[in-house]
């Protein structure tokens, strides 16, 4: 199944930093505002020129005469002069002067019209360029679709764990936005997250996640169904309503979060143990210590394979804390010393970024 959609138009702006990559169109500079200028420019000179033509002949020759009289001067075709300008008192003075003048517009406005064109498509090559640089060989990133509210946060969570994160939004303002909120370690695309050609520019294929915060659950849906499609162990999490979570589910999305609903929770949870929700956040924004709860999969060549918790060295390597270990569906929460790891749990442990990398390199066997 192939699926495609009709880009929606973004707002067009100037990039605010040199880190980000836009989608480019000609009207995103001065071009277009030239062009608009020459334009009225030479509807000025087609309106007084005409207005003159008519005051020459006092009211008596016709609009329509005076209009064309006008056009082949200022396109210097000259051909069949349908105003008596020889026998008209300053008449061919008038024309010499509509002729200098309209033909400095009429350049103008040519010449303004070609780099609206030529530059439009100049921006687009290098812009190309650029992203391709960027981009190629890129894999193991993160792709965030939509830089909301929500997608802010998300982008400046995993921009927190140094993750690679590429950001595709069509609001140029909300991209200057978020890089005056999270800084411009990221890149962006500027463009529309449903049209399957602008994933690829993402490289969904070499991906690690992509999240989707789009305002619109239809939106959501279209953007995981076409990762889904994309790249088929793609992990995706998707924001929804209540109503389209299940839909989400079953187009692709591993995950589906309510925003509401979570901040609902949070709510209540600050009612009911205020002080184990302030641990939690201390704990998890401590900038002095750097404390993270990761996950580490026990892996079948590495030493804590087959081994008791008491015997894996964890605390001895690390000192990291094992909060619980997941094996499937199954959990097994504050596991005894006595516990015995086996090839392919998972391991939920809370430490240091430093003690949490020395503990991965040791269940690898690297260390």
């Amino acid at each position: 199944m192939s699926l495609s959609k009709t880009p929606r138009p973004a707002s067009r702006r100037k990039p605010a930093q040199g880190e980000l990559l836009y989608r480019t169109d000609p009207s995103d500079s001065g071009v277009r505002m030239r062009l608009v200028a020459a334009g009225f420019a030479l509807i000025v000179v087609v309106f007084a020129g005409t207005l003159g033509y008519w005051l020459l002949g006092k009211g008596n020759w016709p609009v329509d005469d005076c209009v064309y009289m006008v056009l082949i001067t200022l396109t210097t075709v000259g051909y069949a002069e349908v105003l008596p300008l020889t026998t008209t008192e300053h008449g061919r003075t008038f024309t010499m002067f509509v002729m200098l003048g309209g033909m400095g517009v009429s350049f103008y406005f040519l010449s303004a019209l070609t780099a609206f064109v030529i530059e439009g498509d100049l921006r687009e090559v290098l812009w190309r360029r650029r992203m391709n640089k960027r981009i190629a060989g890129l894999s193991g990133h993160y792709i965030v679709c939509g830089a909301g509210r929500t997608g802010r946060h998300v982008i400046e969570e995993l921009l927190r764990e140094k993750s690679t994160v590429v950001v595709i939004e069509r609001d140029a303002d909300q991209l200057k936005q978020l890089v005056k909120t999270v800084g411009a370690d990221f890149i962006a695309i500027m463009g529309d997250a449903t049209d399957d050609r602008v994933l690829v520019d993402a490289r969904v294929e070499h991906s690690a996640g992509l999240v989707t915060t789009l305002g619109l659950d239809q939106d959501n849906l279209f953007v995981a169904m076409s990762a889904r499609e994309l790249r088929p162990n793609l992990r995706i999490v998707s924001r929804a309503s209540e109503r389209a979570g299940d839909k989400l589910l079953r187009a692709g999305a591993n995950v589906v979060i309510n925003p509401m609903h979570i901040g609902g929770r949070r709510m209540a949870h600050e009612l009911l143990r205020p002080t184990v929700v302030g641990f939690l956040d201390f704990m998890v924004r401590d900038v002095e210590r750097d404390l993270v709860i990761e996950e580490i999969e026990v892996a079948k060549a590495g030493p804590l394979a087959d081994r008791t918790l008491a015997d894996s060295r964890i605390r001895e390597v690390s000192n990291a804390l094992v909060l619980a270990v997941l094996r499937g569906t199954e959990q097994t929460y504050n596991p005894p010393p006595t516990f015995t790891l086996e090839a392919g749990m998972t391991l939920i442990a809370l430490g240091e970024r430093e003690q949490i990398e020395r503990l991965r390199q040791h269940a690898r066997g690297d260390g």
